[in-house]
């Protein structure tokens, strides 16, 4: 397999800050009162010999409003409100903190929260959601399961008056009508722009293999993460993606162990994406204990503190800071602003921040975990 090694310079949107636009008709501040940390939803471009990859279509066609969520949740006034929170799984590091972060802040400005974990079991979401619905909750939050079930847990709720808002993830078209919001990142584009800043990294002349460590397969957040990467690789067959990607579920362990069987089955392995950073950092000990630390590039998404060091150690080219704790800010601004004026905009996004080794040393303190 013909590889090269070239030290490409990294360059960085210089300035990190970004702006809350105004969602529906209330303003977006600039500081939450939380700690929030600056952040930048621009993907970090790599310098190479050859023509950068032309920028890929995001997930979101939907055609519904979008806008940048507002993080200033205290001006949020919950007093008095139940909101039912159900999530697929709050095992996982990321997913779990998303959930606690919600309820941190909801319960911070007056309100109560309840919640259900369906433990990965998508048949109890809609269990766990109809409960809410039945015991009248004020608001439903939903993070993860199935989206076409929960499309028909939306239309559920907006029959009993029970406004529903999506935690990181959309649900399926039908279901669109009857969801307030929807906060988090695009998490298809966020791994489009992996892709992206993959091939501007390694150029398009050379032959990759690349290998892939997923989390749980049929969970919509991982659906959306491996097709915006491998969508975007469609157009580049000097990268082959032909080996099926790992299903880690959410054990490091079993990450570790796939990534071992990938190297033992072939030795000429150049590149790892890693679609949760938990999960990632199982990867890179396997390789580390290989000896091919120097061969193969790992990328990968979330932004935990252990693998913004792996980017600083040079055991890794790049991961996204993906904070679940925005999410939970964003999800209380939305709540309060439906409440108070019936309305708020569909998709609220969170920034993300692309950490190479350019910038890693500036977020390894700010890392959620």
């Amino acid at each position: 397999m013909k590889k090269v090694r070239n030290f490409l310079s990294l360059l960085l949107v210089s300035a990190m800050v970004f702006s809350l636009a105004a969602c529906g008709g209330n303003s977006g501040g600039t500081e939450s009162g939380s700690g929030q940390n600056e952040t930048s939803n621009e993907a970090p471009a790599a310098s190479s010999d050859s023509a950068a990859p032309a920028a890929s279509a995001s997930g979101n066609a939907s055609g519904r409003s979008e806008c940048d969520a507002n993080l200033d949740y205290t001006s949020a006034d919950l007093s008095g409100k139940r909101i039912g929170y159900v999530t697929i799984n709050s095992a996982a590091p990321w997913g779990g903190l998303v959930g606690t972060s919600f309820q941190q802040y909801a319960e911070e400005q007056g309100a109560t929260v309840n919640v259900l974990d369906a433990q990965t079991d998508a048949d109890k979401v809609t269990e766990y959601c109809q409960q809410m619905i039945d015991a009248g909750v004020d608001a439903l939050v939903v993070f993860g399961g199935d989206i076409t079930a929960n499309a028909q847990i939306a239309k559920t709720a907006d029959e009993a008056g029970v406004p529903m808002f999506m935690a990181a993830l959309d649900v399926a078209e039908e279901g669109r009508d009857y969801v307030k919001a929807v906060v988090g990142p695009d998490q298809y584009q966020m791994c489009a722009d992996i892709a992206k800043y993959v091939v501007e990294q390694n150029g398009t002349d050379d032959d990759f293999t690349v290998v892939q460590i997923n989390g749980v397969p049929f969970l919509e957040d991982y659906i959306e993460r491996t097709g915006g990467f491998q969508d975007y690789m469609k157009d580049y067959p000097n990268y082959d993606l032909s080996t099926e990607p790992a299903d880690a579920y959410s054990s490091r362990t079993d990450a570790k162990a796939f990534m071992e069987q990938f190297i033992a089955a072939d030795s000429g392995i150049d590149i790892c994406m890693g679609y949760d950073d938990d999960l990632t950092m199982g990867a890179v000990q396997a390789i580390e204990e290989a000896n091919l630390a120097d061969q193969i590039k790992v990328y990968s998404l979330t932004g935990q503190k252990d693998a913004i060091q792996a980017v600083i150690d040079g055991k890794m080219e790049l991961t996204v800071m993906n904070r679940a704790s925005d999410i939970g800010m964003g999800l209380v601004s939305a709540i309060g602003e439906y409440l108070s004026t019936g309305s708020t905009t569909y998709y609220q996004r969170t920034p993300l921040t692309y950490i190479t080794p350019d910038n890693a040393t500036e977020y390894l303190d700010k890392a959620e975990f």
